[in-house]
């Protein structure tokens, strides 16, 4: 009878909360009980790119950013929602009404230990009600890039956390550098352990597509036919697609 359940589900498409973008509608699904990886180069956008993520859920989020100030995250965010670069009082206080209740972020920038980003999801579930949870970054709740040990058993907490609380836990996480500014990376240019991946229910990698960039540059038009950025699906454990999502 679950087997019927399920292949009757999936004629109505992809379980789970949507990314921004239409055309991943039935290709991706942020489901319930799930971790993902976010991995990208330092300055890829991959907190940019996953900002506009949370703010198209339509659920309780919270953000706990230790890499950077709440201020920041949050501006970034309001340029996304008005959509230029100089929002005005009347923007920052329409998007401020509008995830009023909805968006919560852990004010700290710096190091937690590991039992402190657990009680944390915990509290966000059990007193808040919130059903996404972005830890960024990795780094920040580890000793280091090869504590591996350390890093196998913080993301197998989180998987066990996410089951408990059926909460999706959103991790963010860094990539090795590339060689060329053209290689588009995988889920094996992930820095530490490969029992991160192992673990994740879902890998997304954001690569900016910086040969266009300079290329642009050089030559002051940009090639629209050419994308500024790609969302890779690396790994989707209960999804059926893996790929890359073509972004401007």
């Amino acid at each position: 009878d679950d087997i019927a359940v399920h292949f009757e589900t999936l004629k109505h498409g992809i379980l789970g909360q949507k990314l921004p973008w239409t055309k991943t509608d039935q290709l991706v699904g942020l489901q319930d009980s799930e971790v993902s990886i976010w991995a990208g180069e330092n300055g890829s956008g991959k907190s940019l790119l996953l900002g506009q993520v949370m703010m198209k859920l339509s659920t309780k989020v919270l953000i706990a950013s230790f890499e950077m100030p709440a201020v920041k995250s949050l501006s970034r965010m309001t340029r996304q929602f008005c959509g230029h670069a100089h929002p005005s009082k009347a923007d920052i206080d329409r998007f401020a009404e509008w995830k009023q209740d909805q968006f919560f972020i852990f004010d700290h920038v710096g190091t937690v230990e590991p039992w402190q980003v657990f009680a944390l999801c915990r509290y966000a579930h059990y007193e808040l009600g919130i059903t996404h949870v972005v830890i960024d970054s990795l780094m920040k709740c580890t000793k280091g890039e090869d504590d591996y040990n350390g890093q196998k058993d913080f993301v197998d907490a989180l998987t066990v956390i996410a089951k408990e609380t059926k909460q999706h836990i959103h991790l963010v996480h860094h990539i090795r550098k590339g060689q060329t500014d053209d290689h588009i990376p995988s889920k094996k240019d992930i820095k530490g352990s490969g029992v991160i991946t192992d673990l994740a229910d879902n890998v997304f990698i954001v690569a900016r597509n910086k040969k266009k960039e300079k290329e642009t540059e050089a030559a002051g038009i940009p090639d629209n036919t050419i994308p500024d950025t790609w969302l890779k699906v690396e790994k989707q454990r209960n999804g059926e697609w893996e790929g890359r999502v073509k972004l401007w």
